[in-house]
């Protein structure tokens, strides 16, 4: 059955409308017409059978057969806060982080950040990394979005993750504590969201992550080898889903 996404303004009193580019993959490639079921989200949660009863080049009207909510939401919500990579990594890792159930990616400009934007590329990036977002959520039969940020200051994404239950940060020049080791001191399963930090490339300064140790927050290694920016992110996002239980 076709899955389209809709602005939750888009339902209203039992039906569905659809517009804009659902809309013309609904008509010109799909060519589907009154009386064939589709399925649509809402990007909040909600997800919906609805039977299409007027297609035309303005808009597609659809009545609610039934409502539902997918189990397709983790029980904790984990928040990636990713250093601004260069080039397209970060579309590949909000694409991946989405796909494995992430809760909400905050990119973060660090010291090592070589990608310079003012306001207006800040929201333009955003605006396409949402874009992004929503097709790896349809795509992956989530019925909700994560939100992407714009792109903050690491002090402003320190406090961020300040409310969030537990803050684990990767830094290669970690030694004495492991990933694996961490989390076997959470019993992750009781905890309310997660907060996971993953440098740029060359990662975090030592001044950041004294300050994350100020906070209270966990530092962890990954091992021997030094893993890329998007290797490492998808890498732990997956490591974190498993031992929630989330991959079974």
């Amino acid at each position: 059955m076709h899955r389209f996404i809709v602005k939750p303004g888009n339902v209203n009193n039992g039906y569905v409308t659809l517009e804009d580019e659902d809309l013309k993959h609904l008509r010109q490639v799909l060519r589907l017409g009154a009386g064939d079921i589709i399925r649509v989200f809402d990007g909040n949660g909600l997800e919906y059978e609805a039977e299409l009863i007027d297609v035309d080049k303005n808009k597609a009207l659809a009545k609610i057969i039934s409502s539902f909510s997918p189990e397709t939401e983790p029980n904790t919500k984990v928040t990636l806060f990713q250093g601004l990579p260069k080039g397209e990594k970060m579309e590949l890792i909000i694409q991946k982080a989405v796909e494995l159930g992430i809760f909400r990616i905050v990119p973060v400009i660090t010291e090592r950040t070589v990608v310079k934007l003012d306001e207006k590329a800040r929201e333009k990036k955003a605006e396409r990394w949402s874009r992004i977002a929503a097709e790896a959520a349809k795509q992956c039969k989530r019925a909700y979005i994560p939100e992407v940020m714009k792109p903050v200051s690491f002090s402003e994404a320190v406090n961020l993750a300040e409310s969030c239950g537990a803050t684990v940060v990767l830094y290669e020049n970690e030694e004495k504590k492991c990933l694996k080791e961490l989390l076997k001191c959470y019993t992750i399963n009781k905890i309310r969201d997660i907060a996971l930090f993953v440098g740029a490339e060359g990662g975090f300064s030592a001044a950041e992550v004294g300050k994350c140790q100020q906070k209270g927050f966990d530092i962890a290694g990954l091992g021997k080898r030094i893993l890329r920016t998007e290797t490492a992110a998808i890498s732990v996002v997956s490591i974190i889903m498993y031992e929630m239980g989330e991959l079974q």
